[in-house]
C-alpha cells in the first residue's frame, strides 16, 4: 500500500510539472541526431570534454532540444565559478544519461569534495557510507545495497580477492567524475544489482594545453593527535606532431594519517545468573537480561597511501585515436588494536544490581526460558576471581592495486568501433601478533550502565593500573595474503542506422580471465611459557608467568581514556611486540617466523566470463511528444574452477578438493525516455541484473579458531552451492531542470531479488569444542523499493553578495525485506535486508562569490541492521546508529593560481552506537568518530 502511495505522488508531481512554465523557450527536435557509441572509453571522454567546456560534446537521442534551451538561457548576469561549473558538468551528465545516473565531478583539478573517492561519494543521492574500524569510509552501499561493481575509466577494477573496489585507496585529488548508474543497460558491465561505480581520471585531451597543479593539505586528528601532509601533483601537456596530435599526463598523489578509533562494548546479552547458575528474577518474577561482559576495542595507528596514474593519447588522424592508460595505489596501515575486557557476569553473583522497566519476550530459540517476560538490567557490580585481560593485536598491513591499459577508438561518418585491453593485478598482506594478558584475582568489575548509548564500566580501585598484578597467557598469531589477477578485453560498436524509428545500434563483446588466490595461516592460542596453572589461574596464578618478571618495563603501554572507560589501562606496547616477536615466540617455545599455512584457510579460483550484448536507440514521438530510449540484451556465461580442502570433521583431516560450474544469464533491458517539454523529461526503465558470490564466500572448507578461556572458537566457512543473486530492476525518474545548474528530480524504484546472500552465525560443536560458525547462505526471494528526490539551485536572483548562495538536497527512502531462515535450519520468516536504512539524505549550503567558496554538508542516514547473530535474548541480529556527520571546507582565491583551503569534517563531533536488537537499552558499542582539521593550498597553471 505504501508503494501505491509513493507511485501516485510521483504521477502527479509527473502530471503538474508538466504543465508548468518552463524556464526556456520551446524548441522543436532537431531533425537529426548522432548515435551515442555506448563504448565507455568513447562515452567517458565525451564526458570529459562536457565537463571541461560545459557543453555536450556528443548529443544524444533525445537531447538535441536541450541543447537549444541551454542555449538561450540568459546568463549575462551568472559568472560561470568551479564550483557552479561542476554543478552544471554534473546535471548534464544526469539529463543527456541514457539511464539513471548520479554524478559528482571536481570542480577543479584536484578539488573532489573530501579526502577520498569513499567520502566524496556520500554525497551522491541514494549512496550511503559507513567507517570500519581503522578510522576510514571503508563501505559504500547504493540504495541499501552493496552490491556494486566498479570501473575505472570503463573498466572493471577490484582489489584484493573481492570483487569490489576499495574507495578508500583512491585519493579524491586523482579523480575528474564518480558516476553512479542505477540502472543498467546491456553495454555496461554486469555483477552489481544495486548498480554500477564508473570512476573517470584526467587525460592529456581534457586540456586545452599544458597543465600543471599541486595540492598540499596539512590534516589534524582530534583522536589521532597529529597533523599529517597530503598533496598530489598533475602534470599535463599535447602536441602537434608529424605524426599526429600527441598527449602525456601523469599524477601522483599521497595521504597519510595518524588514526584512533576506539570503542567500547558490551558482549551479547543473556539470563543473568548468579554464580550456581541460577536465573535471578525480578520482584516480579521477570527475568533479567544482561551483558554477557564488558570490554573496549582500540585501533591505534598509522596509515600511508600513495598513488599514481599516468595516460598518454595519440590522435594520428581526426578519425582515430590510440591511448595507454595506468593506476598505481598502495596501502601501508600499521596499528595496534589493544582489547580490555571483563567477564563477570554468570561467574559470580552481583551486587548493587538495578533493572530498567523495558521488558519484553525472551527470544533465546531453544532455551527453557523462551517466551518468558525478560528485563533489561541497567547496573551491577561483580567482585570474585573472574576474568579479566588486557590484549594487543599488533597488525602489519601492506596492499596495491594496479591496473594497465592499452587501447584504439575509430570513428566513421556512421560507425564507431573501439577495442580496450587491460591487465590488472591487486594484493593485501596482513601479519598480526598477538599476547593476551590477564589480571589477578580478585577482580571488582563495576557497570555504571547505558548512559550515553553506551555501556559504562571500570575496575575497582584501578588495579589495571598496576604492572604487578597482568599475568601472560596465550601467544596467539597468524596471517593471510589476498592475490587478484585478471586480463580482460572488450570491443564495442555503434551504428547509426537513421531509421525512422531504431536511429542506432550497440553491440560488443568482452572476455575476462580473473584469478583470485587466498592464503592464511594456522590459528591457536599457545599457552603461556610457564604454563597455565591450576585451579582457578586469576585466583592463584602461575608466577612464572608474571610479566613484570618476563618482560622489561618497556613492555607496557597505557590507553587513552574515553567518556565509557574515564581511566587509562596497560596492555602491551605495539613497537615491542613487532620488534621482538621472533624473541617471544622463542619464549613461548614457538620456532622463529611465521605460523605455518592452514589449508582450511586456502583457496585458489579461475574465472573466465565471455559475454556478448546487442542493444538498439530508438527515437519516436508519443501524444507527439518526443521519445526515446533503448532496448537490448547482454548475455553472458562464467566457468569457474575452485580449489580448495575440505574437512573432515571426525579426523581433523583436510582433503583438496575442486569445484567446476558454469552458469549463463541472460539479462534484457528496456528503457523509455520521454521529453514532456525541453526541460522536463520522464524515465522508465526496466533491466535484469545479476551479482555473483565473493570469492571467499565460495571456499568450502572450514577454518577454525580454538576457543579460549574467555570466549568459544570461532570458525569460518564458505558455501560452493552459493548462486548468483539476480534482480528485476524498475525505475521511473520525473527530471526537471530550469536552469543550468538547477533541477529537481523525483523517482521511484523497485528490486524483485532472488537469491540475495547473508551470513549467519550457528553454535556448532566440533571435535567435541563449541565454535560460533559464520557461514554465507543464499537467503530466498526479497524486494527493496524506495523514492528519493533531488533538488540543487544557485539563487542568482539575490541581490548583490547573497547571489553567491546556493543548495543542493536529496532525499532517499528505501525499504527492503526477504524472506529466509532467522538461522541455518530454521523455519524461513519475513526479515529485514541488511545495511538498508529506510531514510537517507544529504543537506549542502553552498557559497561561491568575489573568490570565496564555502561548502556546509550535512549527512543523514536512519538506523540499520549490520549483522544476523547468533541468537539472543534481543533476537537475531544487531542495529547501527551512524554517526551523521557535519562537514565543512572553505575556499579563497588568493589569485587566478593560488586558492587556499580550510575544511573540517565531523564538526558536531557525532559517534556511532550500534545496539542488540531494537531499542536503545542494550547497546552493543559506541565508536568515537574522528573529528578533522586541515588547511590547505592548491596551485595551478
Amino acid at each position: 500500500m505504501y508503494r501505491n502511495r509513493i507511485s501516485v505522488t510521483i504521477l502527479a508531481a509527473a502530471i503538474a510539472a508538466a504543465f508548468a512554465p518552463a524556464y526556456a523557450q520551446d524548441t522543436p527536435p532537431a531533425d537529426s541526431v548522432a548515435p551515442q557509441s555506448t563504448d565507455a572509453s568513447q562515452a567517458d571522454q565525451a564526458q570529459t570534454n562536457q565537463a571541461q567546456t560545459n557543453q555536450a560534446q556528443t548529443p544524444k537521442q533525445g537531447t538535441a532540444q536541450h541543447d537549444d534551451q541551454k542555449r538561450v538561457v540568459n546568463l549575462s548576469q551568472v559568472t560561470v565559478t568551479p564550483l557552479r561549473q561542476s554543478l552544471e558538468s554534473a546535471q548534464s551528465l544526469k539529463r543527456d544519461a541514457r539511464m539513471v545516473v548520479d554524478s559528482i565531478v571536481a570542480e577543479d583539478i584536484g578539488k573532489l569534495p573530501d579526502n577520498s573517492v569513499a567520502d566524496a561519494m556520500q554525497r551522491i543521492t541514494g549512496v550511503q557510507v559507513a567507517q570500519g574500524f581503522q578510522g576510514e569510509t571503508s563501505s559504500v552501499v547504493v540504495r541499501g545495497l552493496p552490491n556494486v561493481i566498479t570501473t575505472l575509466n570503463g573498466r572493471e577494477i577490484f582489489s584484493g580477492v573481492g570483487r569490489s573496489f576499495a574507495f578508500q585507496n583512491l585519493p579524491a585529488t586523482a579523480v575528474k567524475t564518480v558516476s553512479v548508474y542505477k540502472s543498467s543497460e546491456a553495454s555496461l558491465p554486469d555483477g552489481g544489482i544495486a548498480g554500477v561505480v564508473d570512476m573517470q581520471l584526467y587525460r592529456p585531451f581534457d586540456f586545452d594545453g599544458a597543465k600543471v597543479a599541486a595540492t598540499y593539505t596539512a590534516t589534524h586528528s582530534k583522536y589521532g593527535g597529529r597533523t599529517d601532509p597530503n598533496f598530489s601533483v598533475l602534470a599535463s601537456d599535447r602536441w602537434q606532431t608529424g605524426i599526429g596530435e600527441v598527449g602525456a599526463l601523469v599524477n601522483a598523489s599521497f595521504m597519510a594519517q595518524h588514526y584512533q578509533y576506539n570503542a567500547v562494548w558490551g558482549d551479547f546479552p543473556k539470563v543473568l545468573t548468579d554464580g550456581t547458575g541460577t536465573p535471578i528474577r525480578t520482584d516480579a518474577g521477570n527475568l533479567i537480561a544482561a551483558p554477557n561482559g564488558f570490554g573496549a576495542d582500540y585501533n591505534i595507528g598509522r596509515r600511508q597511501r600513495p598513488e599514481l596514474n599516468y595516460a598518454l593519447q595519440w590522435k594520428p588522424n581526426d578519425s582515430t585515436e590510440v591511448y595507454a592508460e595506468g593506476l598505481y595505489d598502495w596501502v601501508s596501515d600499521d596499528y595496534s588494536q589493544p582489547f580490555y575486557f571483563s567477564f563477570p557476569v554468570g561467574a559470580v553473583s552481583p551486587s548493587n544490581l538495578t533493572v530498567t522497566d523495558h521488558c519484553y519476550a525472551n527470544q533465546l530459540t531453544g532455551s527453557p526460558f523462551e517466551g518468558q517476560t525478560i528485563c533489561d538490567a541497567a547496573s551491577g557490580t561483580w567482585v570474585g576471581n573472574t576474568y579479566a585481560a588486557t590484549s594487543t593485536q599488533a597488525h602489519v598491513q601492506h596492499g596495491r592495486d594496479m591496473q594497465h591499459a592499452i587501447g584504439v577508438k575509430w570513428q566513421g561518418d556512421r560507425l564507431r568501433l573501439s577495442s580496450d585491453l587491460s591487465y590488472g593485478v591487486t594484493a593485501f598482506e596482513d601479519d598480526t601478533f598477538i599476547i593476551d594478558t590477564f589480571l589477578k584475582g580478585p577482580v571488582t568489575t563495576v557497570w555504571n550502565g547505558t548512559a550515553g548509548n553506551q555501556q559504562n564500566w571500570s575496575l575497582g580501585n584501578n588495579q589495571q593500573l598496576d604492572p604487578n598484578n597482568y599475568y601472560l597467557n596465550g601467544l596467539f598469531q597468524t596471517w593471510h595474503t589476498e592475490r587478484g589477477k585478471q586480463y580482460a578485453w572488450r570491443g564495442d560498436g555503434t551504428w547509426d542506422i537513421n531509421g525512422s524509428f531504431f536511429s542506432y545500434l550497440d553491440f560488443g563483446l568482452r572476455y575476462a580471465d580473473h584469478k583470485a588466490e587466498y592464503n592464511g595461516s594456522v590459528e591457536i592460542s599457545t599457552p603461556p611459557p610457564g604454563g597455565a596453572g591450576t585451579g582457578n589461574i586469576t585466583e592463584t596464578p602461575n608466577p612464572a608467568n608474571q610479566v613484570t618478571a618476563r618482560f622489561p618495563d618497556s613492555y607496557f603501554c597505557a590507553m587513552p581514556t574515553t567518556s565509557a572507560i574515564p581511566v587509562s589501562w596497560l596492555t602491551g606496547c605495539f613497537n615491542y611486540l613487532t620488534e621482538n616477536a621472533d624473541a617471544i615466540r622463542g619464549l613461548y617455545g614457538l620456532p622463529g617466523g611465521l605460523a605455518p599455512v592452514n589449508p582450511g584457510r586456502y583457496y585458489h579460483i579461475d574465472e573466465k566470463t565471455a559475454a556478448a550484448y546487442l542493444q538498439a536507440g530508438y527515437d519516436t514521438t508519443l501524444f507527439g511528444l518526443p521519445v526515446d530510449g533503448l532496448m537490448g540484451v547482454r548475455m553472458e556465461r562464467v566457468k569457474r574452477n575452485l580449489d580448495a580442502y575440505s574437512f573432515n570433521a571426525a579426523t581433523s583431516v583436510y582433503t583438496p578438493l575442486t569445484v567446476n560450474t558454469s552458469e549463463p544469464v541472460y539479462l534484457p533491458n528496456l528503457s523509455i525516455n520521454l521529453h514532456l517539454t525541453d526541460a522536463l523529461q520522464l524515465r522508465l526503465v526496466g533491466a535484469k541484473t545479476v551479482t555473483y558470490p565473493g570469492f571467499g564466500q565460495l571456499n568450502p572448507s572450514i577454518s577454525l579458531n580454538p576457543g579460549t578461556i574467555n570466549r568459544a572458537g570461532v570458525a569460518a566457512s564458505g558455501n560452493p552451492d552459493l548462486k548468483p543473486i539476480k534482480s528485476n530492476n524498475y525505475d521511473a525518474s520525473l527530471e526537471w531542470y530550469f536552469s543550468p545548474s538547477g533541477y529537481v528530480s523525483g523517482g521511484v524504484f523497485y528490486r524483485d531479488i532472488t537469491g540475495y546472500i547473508q551470513n549467519y552465525v550457528t553454535d556448532v560443536t566440533i571435535n567435541g569444542e563449541a565454535y560460533q560458525l559464520s557461514s554465507p547462505q543464499s537467503a530466498g526471494s526479497g524486494h527493496l523499493d524506495g523514492a528519493e528526490v533531488a533538488y540543487q539551485q544557485f539563487f542568482d536572483f539575490l541581490p548583490g553578495a547573497l547571489s553567491g548562495l546556493g543548495v543542493q538536497l536529496n532525499y532517499t527512502y528505501i525499504e527492503g525485506s526477504t524472506r529466509s531462515p532467522q538461522f541455518i535450519g530454521g523455519p524461513s520468516v519475513t526479515s529485514p535486508l541488511q545495511n538498508v536504512s529506510k531514510r537517507n539524505g544529504n543537506a549542502v549550503l553552498m557559497y561561491e562569490k568575489y573568490g570565496w567558496s564555502a561548502r556546509l554538508a550535512y549527512n543523514y542516514r536512519s538506523r540499520y541492521i549490520d549483522f544476523f547473530t547468533q541468537p539472543t535474548v534481543a533476537g537475531v541480529y544487531d542495529e547501527i546508529e551512524p554517526a551523521n556527520q557535519l562537514d565543512f571546507s572553505l575556499g579563497y582565491d588568493v589569485n587566478p593560481y593560488t586558492t587556499v583551503v580550510l575544511s573540517a569534517t565531523n564538526l558536531t563531533g557525532e559517534d556511532l552506537h550500534q545496539f542488540w536488537g531494537d531499542g536503545n537499552t542494550r547497546p552493543r558499542d559506541i565508536r568515537y568518530q574522528d573529528r578533522t582539521i586541515g588547511l590547505g593550498v592548491r596551485f595551478k597553471l
